[in-house]
């Protein structure tokens, strides 16, 4: 970017011994406009700033033409130096002294923020900046800082918005970033309302966003009612299957590479080296099989299931008409449809009778499978 100053007379007198070798001319110049501000006056206080990121963009720009990095570990320019050296007055001093050069570095950030709003408008021989033809529009370096952060689907709507008002306001632009972030989905509708002119205010996307979250809320309750439904439907159905199931297992008589003793009190289980084996393998994935794999799902649900009747028999404990009002939850809350939905073709009270038999039945099968599982006393582990 080339940087044309404002030429305001060399005033060489004012500078200390050793001061005019370091800079050109059009940077004492420059330098000059910075000193000569009397910052107790509020408009010079913003010319100041635009005078200091004019002079730091044009000894950044002679950084780079010699090929010193700006931005380097020990924080070293020609700006910083010279700034650090007092020859740019006392203020800029302080800044360098103090460890406030971020401040700075927000004023060049917005300007080059303004840059990208301002676009064809920024030319490099416009003796403004753009940071100082911002300010003409009334966009204030605190909005650009915004602006320039934002991403690129916010700075979308923010340069929309700039195009069809001819302003840019921090409040505004705010909304804008929660709702590219939070509701990307949504911006054509972001972008209609600032063209029809029914988003004027912040307070009308923040409306229109509390809209769009009970729209979410909504969908997720109906996605979570479907996805429950088809869970409840699978799961009658192998309820079906359970009840006709047969066990179609051929097995050995003995399993695993240990002899049949002769001494039936001798037990011993398979060898460990054996368990290693190819073959082993393929016993365990037959007999053991996927007996452990409902068993996660199984349990979290029993448990959930156990402190839901813990509640039920709190409020039975309390309530003089419990079961009248289970019979007006059946009859009346619910359409017959999505009654089935949730607790199944033969209803609630079905539900939880067929639940009671098979968790009768499944007991009864775990019994067996303790017993007949449960090591031996005296067992043996061989290692080979």
């Amino acid at each position: 970017m080339t940087i044309t100053p404002t030429t305001l007379g060399s005033e060489l007198d004012s500078f200390a011994p050793g001061v005019i070798d370091k800079y050109s001319a059009p940077e004492l110049d420059q330098i000059t406009a910075v000193r000569s501000k009397d910052l107790s006056l509020k408009k010079a206080e913003q010319d100041w700033r635009f005078e200091v990121v004019r002079l730091k963009l044009m000894l950044d720009q002679q950084d780079a033409a010699e090929g010193i990095e700006v931005y380097n570990a020990h924080h070293s320019s020609r700006f910083w130096d010279g700034a650090k050296a007092g020859d740019f007055g006392f203020r800029l001093q302080g800044m360098a002294d103090n460890g406030n050069r971020k401040t700075v570095s927000r004023w060049i950030e917005a300007n080059q923020a303004a840059a990208m709003l301002l676009g064809s408008s920024v030319t490099s021989v416009t003796l403004d900046l753009p940071l100082q033809l911002a300010a003409e529009k009334g966009i204030g370096p605190s909005t650009l800082e915004i602006y320039g952060s934002l991403s690129d689907g916010a700075r979308e709507v923010a340069d929309f918005y700039y195009e069809q008002r001819g302003e840019l306001k921090a409040d505004m632009l705010k909304e804008f970033r929660q709702v590219c972030d939070g509701y990307e989905e949504r911006k054509p509708e972001l972008l209609q309302g600032l063209a029809d002119g029914s988003l004027k205010y912040p307070s009308h996307i923040q409306e229109l966003m509390v809209e769009w979250d009970a729209q979410r809320r909504e969908q997720s309750a109906r996605e979570a009612a479907l996805a429950e439904a088809a869970a409840l439907a699978e799961a009658e159905h192998n309820e079906e299957v359970a009840q006709i199931y047969t066990s179609s297992v051929e097995s050995d008589e003995v399993v695993g590479d240990q002899p049949i003793p002769e001494d039936v009190a001798i037990r011993r289980s398979p060898s460990k080296a054996w368990f290693s084996s190819a073959t082993g393998k393929d016993k365990v994935e037959e007999v053991v099989g996927d007996l452990a794999k409902p068993l996660p799902d199984l349990l979290n649900s029993l448990s959930d299931l156990s402190m839901r009747l813990e509640d039920q028999f709190a409020h039975a404990s309390t309530m003089h008409n419990y079961a009248e009002f289970w019979a007006g939850y059946d009859r009346f809350f619910y359409t017959p449809a999505t009654a089935r939905s949730k607790w199944g073709r033969g209803g609630r009270l079905e539900r939880m009778k067929k639940l009671r038999t098979l968790l009768k039945e499944v007991s009864g099968k775990i019994d067996v499978y303790i017993a007949n599982s449960t090591p031996p006393d005296g067992i043996e582990y061989p290692e080979s």
